[in-house]
């Protein structure tokens, strides 16, 4: 049990060593026969050893995807159980958000976007881009499409380049309706090169990708929107009871 006991702890060493010199925050390790390989080692070890450090804090693992060497930082916890902006859910908890990009421009509409406005695939509408950082990390990437008019108003999104305005406030403002209703399907990807690019991780760094849909009174589709989430910095919470809406 003493052999067994000093083999563990040797190989913990030598991996948290091997960690710190070849990989930095958010990198994807490899899989563990090639780290029983490099460290000299069975599998049986290395799982273990893995599984003592994710414990440590010092990597986070997901079934199916893999392991992932953690940042340390504090994650801050975002309800999405009401319909509230992100940027106050941010600050709510004792955080600084900020905008790192925004921008507003007219785009083809996507075919599921589509669908949902009543659209034509391809017809033109606002594409609103923000990138939003906790304390100056960057932390959820969203993607919103709105239609040119709603009702017979012209809609004027340029403001949403400000983290004064969030879509919820300027759709309430533009259309005469407040989001009443709001339809949100989560998923676990790794992150491609956009998202690289957007959230500044490693390319398959795990992450959460969320569809969200805003209705207005009767039904009305207001807006489509895609959210891409760095669960390391921010942590989606749900509240069950009363009547849960996404948080935006």
């Amino acid at each position: 049990m003493a052999r067994r006991e000093t083999a563990l702890q040797t190989a913990h060493g030598r991996l948290r060593e091997l960690i710190g010199s070849e990989f930095r925050s958010g990198d994807k390790l490899p899989n563990e026969r090639d780290l029983a390989d490099r460290l000299e080692v069975s599998r049986a070890t290395v799982r273990e050893v893995l599984g003592q450090l994710a414990a440590e804090g010092v990597v986070t693992r997901t079934w199916g995807i893999g392991t992932f060497v953690h940042d340390g930082a504090e994650r801050v916890p975002v309800s999405i159980g009401d319909v509230t902006a992100l940027r106050d859910r941010i600050t709510a908890s004792g955080h600084r958000p900020t905008l790192q990009d925004a921008t507003v421009s007219r785009a083809k509409c996507p075919a599921d976007c589509a669908k949902v406005l009543g659209l034509e695939t391809d017809s033109p509408v606002w594409r609103v881009d923000r990138l939003f950082a906790v304390d100056g990390v960057a932390a959820a990437w969203i993607r919103d499409h709105l239609p040119l008019r709603f009702d017979g108003r012209d809609l004027d999104p340029s403001g949403l380049v400000s983290i004064d305005l969030d879509m919820f406030e300027f759709l309430a403002s533009a259309t005469g309706m407040p989001v009443r209703r709001a339809e949100i399907e989560l998923a676990a990807v790794l992150a491609d090169e956009e998202s690289t690019t957007r959230l500044g991780v490693a390319i398959g760094h795990p992450l959460i990708t969320a569809t969200q849909i805003g209705y207005g009174t009767g039904g009305a589709a207001l807006f489509h929107g895609h959210i891409t989430v760095r669960t390391d910095v921010l942590t989606l919470r749900i509240s069950r009871g009363g009547d849960p809406q996404p948080a935006r």
